[in-house]
């Protein structure tokens, strides 16, 4: 088989096995900035949150060019499933970061949680939620033993302290 069929197979596959998701969330990271770029499977739909509006343009561009690509594969890999719009909703209802903040990455952690689990999103989420939900994935990526890195297990030198 030739590269390009095995790659067109695992890309069928993967495509096929993500369809039977309600939402398949994209973080993209543009120019410093994330943003989550949704596929809800149900309808076809794509949906770009955006915590900072303002930016709105460029990151939706880089959007819809991704959405595009990702309709396009599915639609012409994936007979018989919902036909999936090349086109992208921005959600005006996103949570917005405070302009001296970096809290874009969370508030994508933040919402795809929501998202995933079918819970409302705070379209106000403040400052203080933000550093909250920041610490709550820090204690769960660090308390995830068996995932985790632990200074006992580690025999390298290089990383004493």
């Amino acid at each position: 088989m030739k590269l390009k069929e095995q790659r067109t197979d695992v890309l069928k596959d993967g495509l096929a096995a993500a369809m039977q998701c309600t939402f398949i969330h994209f973080p993209l990271l543009h120019c410093n900035h994330w943003t989550l770029l949704v596929l809800n499977t149900l309808n076809g739909r794509w949906d770009l949150y955006n915590s900072l509006a303002k930016l709105n343009k460029k990151h939706a561009d880089r959007a819809k060019q991704l959405a595009n690509q990702i309709a396009n594969d599915i639609n012409g890999l994936i007979p018989g499933t919902i036909r999936i719009t090349n086109k992208v909703r921005t959600v005006t209802a996103t949570p917005q970061q405070h302009p001296d903040s970096y809290d874009c990455g969370v508030i994508v952690c933040y919402l795809m949680n929501r998202i995933s689990r079918n819970k409302e999103i705070d379209p106000n989420l403040s400052r203080q939620q933000c550093i909250r939900f920041r610490a709550k994935i820090a204690v769960k990526l660090l308390s995830d033993r068996p995932r985790s890195w632990n200074p006992e297990d580690n025999e390298d030198s290089d990383f004493d302290i």
